[in-house]
């Protein structure tokens, strides 16, 4: 989301030099995240300590300037959010939405920490929002689909939905996000998964979507992982000889506990 923010501020002129100082900032913490996603030892702990505490007054000091600008409230909440500085970023991030109530990534924000506190309906307003707000983004369409999942109890106790709407909800969300990332691995397969967390799970569709994964997916980790989900799948609809035919395909080492339990599952029925 950093380098979006780099890209809004490279296509525009600038202005001013308090927005080339934003630019410089933003552009210095990219360089350094980027760094560690590369080399996790290129720093040492000291090190990236230091250079973050940089950040953080660099940022400090340009807001005392401009403590309006929201793209710097922005940048600075996300960066306290990766140093565990939560409470004072939701901060920011609500000063953000009071002077830009229209921006997607703070909404998601808000929500995301709402649910960290457990508030699931307020969470659950702004998760909401910030679909509305950015209907293509596929983040946000898989965030409102794990929350519906793991606040489930709470939005049937509180009764916001019936078990039949939360379902749909549910999958409506992992399916956009699924739609709107295709080549996206882990999108898929929650989707697969999805199916097996409604009230009645609905293994047809579950096997259709991991058909149609094993076809668009050739790495060979990947292609085990989508065995796997096919053979538990087919022994939920009976068809253990096939299942077990695909499990004899999973030779992976970190996937031999989740084998033995899907072979598990197909003696139980």
């Amino acid at each position: 989301l950093i380098t979006c923010y780099l890209v809004v501020f490279i296509s525009s002129a600038f202005s001013d030099q308090a927005t080339q100082q934003l630019f410089d900032i933003a552009a210095q913490e990219e360089k350094i995240y980027k760094k560690i996603a590369e080399d996790p030892d290129y720093y040492s702990e000291d090190d990236i300590e230091r250079r973050i505490i940089e950040l953080l007054k660099a940022y400090e000091t340009y807001l005392k300037e401009k403590p309006d600008d929201v793209d710097a409230l922005i940048l600075y909440a996300k960066l306290l959010r990766r140093t565990g500085e939560d409470e004072a970023a939701f901060k920011i991030f609500l000063r953000a939405d009071e002077l830009s109530p229209d921006i997607a990534v703070v909404k998601q924000q808000i929500g995301t920490y709402m649910a960290e506190q457990g508030k699931a309906k307020v969470a659950l307003l702004y998760y909401q929002q910030a679909v509305e707000l950015e209907p293509n983004n596929a983040v946000f369409h898989y965030s409102l689909g794990q929350l519906l999942y793991q606040f489930r109890d709470d939005y049937l106790e509180e009764d916001i939905f019936s078990r039949d709407a939360l379902d749909r909800e549910m999958i409506k969300a992992f399916r956009t996000c699924a739609s709107l990332a295709a080549t996206n691995f882990d999108f898929q397969a929650r989707l697969g998964a999805a199916y097996y967390d409604l009230a009645s799970p609905d293994w047809k569709s579950a096997l259709l979507h991991w058909n149609q994964c094993s076809k668009n997916f050739t790495d060979p980790l990947q292609g085990q992982i989508i065995a796997l989900h096919k053979a538990r799948v087919l022994g939920k609809l009976g068809r253990h000889e096939e299942a077990r035919e695909l499990t004899d395909i999973v030779t992976n080492p970190a996937l031999q506990q989740s084998r033995q339990q899907v072979l598990d599952e197909m003696v139980q029925f």
